[in-house]
């Protein structure tokens, strides 16, 4: 949460600094690359699972947060609480990494009155090996910012990000948000909060994995 809040407030220095109308935002995982991270979880009745993907960890989580009557949105920390043991540590690096082109090829661009951010549902401690990922596929760091949500709603935090960029006649800087994602519940709690109130303009890139490779489908509000 500490590393979350310094990010956030680089966002408001850097917003309060620039002239930008268009946030670009990338997922990383199964996004901007494929990578070999496990999550190993032991349930307090003493069952062990390894999830091998983005798709089983939400479905693992969703079911044993569903039986410990859990509603939080990223329901972790909660059944942790409860005693169950989820090792994220291979989240903590960039592990086997095979770089997902179609993406990083729209990643290397950096239109003018734009900002890019890569938004990870990974901890804090991630970020530094994300970066360095980055610059070993030829991608320029520094023009990225990295945001670790921690499991956090990435809707709610890009439409405090839209917020605070807020004129006088209550209209925000921030039109456009180009959002690159693989993950079916993230890219509905997205559109689930900038779509009703057409907070901003809204494309969405899903990540989708063909077996000739990756595609990019596009989605709107």
């Amino acid at each position: 949460m500490k590393l979350l809040l310094e990010n956030w407030r680089q966002y408001i220095n850097e917003m309060e600094e620039e002239v930008i109308d268009t946030l670009r935002i990338f997922d990383f995982d199964e996004t901007i690359a494929h990578t070999r991270s496990e999550t190993r979880v032991k349930a307090p009745d003493g069952s062990e699972a390894t999830l091998a993907n983005q798709q089983e960890f939400e479905d693992y989580m969703s079911q044993a947060a569903a039986n410990e009557g859990i509603t939080d949105f990223d329901p972790i920390d909660a059944l942790i609480e409860k005693g169950y043991q989820i090792d994220l540590s291979d989240f903590s690096i960039v592990k086997d990494p095979e770089e997902i082109i179609i993406v990083t090829d729209e990643l290397k661009k950096f239109p003018e009155n734009s900002k890019t951010y890569i938004m990870t549902a990974r901890r804090g401690n991630s970020l530094g090996p994300i970066l360095a990922y980055l610059d070993e596929i030829g991608v320029d760091s520094s023009k990225v910012r990295p945001i670790a949500t921690g499991g956090e709603s990435k809707g709610s935090v890009i439409a405090n990000m839209i917020a605070q960029k807020k004129l006088p006649d209550g209209t925000s800087n921030i039109k456009r948000i180009e959002y690159y994602e693989d993950s079916d519940k993230n890219i509905q709690d997205v559109m689930n909060h900038i779509c009703p109130e057409k907070l901003a303009e809204l494309t969405i890139y899903k990540v989708v994995k063909t077996e000739n490779g990756y595609i990019l489908q596009h989605i709107g509000c």
